[in-house]
């Protein structure tokens, strides 16, 4: 009750800014913590990568492979980011309104993501098969008919204009959603919810298609040979559910720090918990569409990439990944009551996170050991250094503005959003 009452006065002093206690209600939406508060996951993550750089120089394919694990996995958090500002633009959705300040600092990484790629452009024959010149050489012993065939599009040059592409249509995007956000914040342009669903209506299918086709260049032609129209989908469920995972995570540390209280509750965890079950069960649906489609087409160059996961003890990750990012995680979202459950919200999107990053590991590693299935410290160096570093600028972006959209016209209704 008492609760509801603050809640209650929160609304009161927002509806009405003439009123004293406006002062106080939009004190309730900035960043109250330490300015420096980012430099703690941020050195930690620069001193983990430090570390990393030693196996740069012992064991520099191992790093590429897991810089790269680590890299796809903070840039799908990004994109997670961004597809979850377009789907709650588009159907002007406002219980997200409390919460959406979050997404829109993650969508900001892309710039310094582009720079972390810098050390994969040195691993770049270690990593991608179709980068060896002899490959396409007639005359030479490892001449590969399949791979000279696909050359017009898996060449490095034209792999690299791609991603360049990639970056400047993600960060054009990004930037123009958050900017029409913090501009809010000053000038109260009631315009502004139409023009960022017009951003989203042509950002949505753009960021989809340059979605599907990253993951194709990044993480599919690892294995050149194998192919699946569906894995862009693949990778979209996954880094979306990451990205709700770190949203609720997100608030939850702010709040903690004393930061959003009365603004994000649990009908707000609630919701994100819905939508982080739902992905849930959609990452399985496109997991098992995409298996028993080659399964049953039983064509060897498809069916090969499942036999290397399937062999050698990948067979345990493969089954771990069943369990542990589908079957536990739907028993558990499945109530109601574990996604208002701050304890128990904290705790899976901890975990769905780390079988987000599983799942990368268990796609592109057994291209490096398909006799042997297992973990290197690299591959949690690399994650975590580049995880902490992504989370440090995160927050360094949360201090810069308001908490809050604060004079988005929905904002009052997202405070007073109930679920029935």
């Amino acid at each position: 009750m008492a609760d509801t009452a603050k809640r209650s006065s929160l609304l009161t002093a927002l509806l009405d800014p003439i009123r004293p206690t406006a002062d106080r209600a939009e004190r309730a939406f900035q960043f109250t913590g330490s300015s420096r508060s980012w430099l703690i996951p941020g050195g930690l993550g620069i001193a983990l990568l430090v570390v990393s750089a030693v196996g740069w120089v012992t064991d520099a394919k191992q790093f590429y492979f897991a810089y790269l694990v680590g890299w796809v996995f903070c840039l799908s958090l990004a994109l997670g980011g961004l597809f979850f500002l377009f789907i709650n633009h588009l159907p002007k959705a406002y219980w997200s309104v409390a919460v959406r300040r979050i997404p829109e600092a993650l969508v900001w990484a892309f710039p310094l993501l582009a720079v972390l790629f810098i050390p994969l452009l040195f691993g770049m024959h270690d990593l991608y098969h179709w980068t060896h010149e002899d490959l396409y050489d007639p005359a030479s012993p490892n001449y590969d008919e399949i791979l000279a065939g696909k050359r017009v599009y898996l060449n490095t040059p034209f792999f690299l204009l791609r991603l360049a592409f990639y970056f400047f249509v993600w960060t054009v995007i990004a930037y123009k959603l958050y900017t029409l956000s913090v501009r809010q914040d000053v000038e109260a342009d009631p315009q502004v919810p139409a023009l960022q669903r017009r951003v989203s209506a042509w950002g949505l299918p753009l960021t989809g298609v340059t979605t599907a086709f990253a993951s194709f260049d990044l993480l599919m032609s690892l294995d050149p040979h194998w192919f699946s129209t569906i894995f862009g989908v693949y990778f979209f469920s996954g880094s979306l559910l990451a990205a709700l995972c770190l949203i609720a995570l997100t608030a939850i540390v702010l709040q903690r720090g004393g930061m959003l209280r009365y603004v994000v509750t649990a009908e707000h965890y609630q919701d994100l918990g819905k939508l982080m079950f739902g992905f849930v069960v959609f990452w399985a649906y496109i997991a098992f569409s995409q298996y028993m489609l080659i399964w049953y087409g039983n064509i060897p160059e498809e069916t090969v990439w499942y036999r290397y996961r399937f062999e050698h003890g990948w067979y345990y990750h493969s089954a771990a990944l069943l369990f542990l990012h589908f079957v536990l995680p739907f028993l558990i979202l499945l109530p109601r009551a574990p996604k208002r459950s701050i304890p128990v919200m904290s705790v899976m999107a901890v975990w769905l996170m780390i079988m987000h990053w599983f799942d990368l590991h268990w796609i592109a590693m057994p291209v490096l050991h398909h006799d042997h299935a297992g973990f290197h410290w690299l591959d949690f160096t690399c994650w975590l250094g580049l995880l902490l570093l992504f989370v440090g600028a995160l927050f360094w972006r949360l201090s810069r503005h308001p908490l809050v959209p604060q004079r988005d016209p929905r904002l009052a209704r997202s405070l007073r959003f109930e679920n029935y």
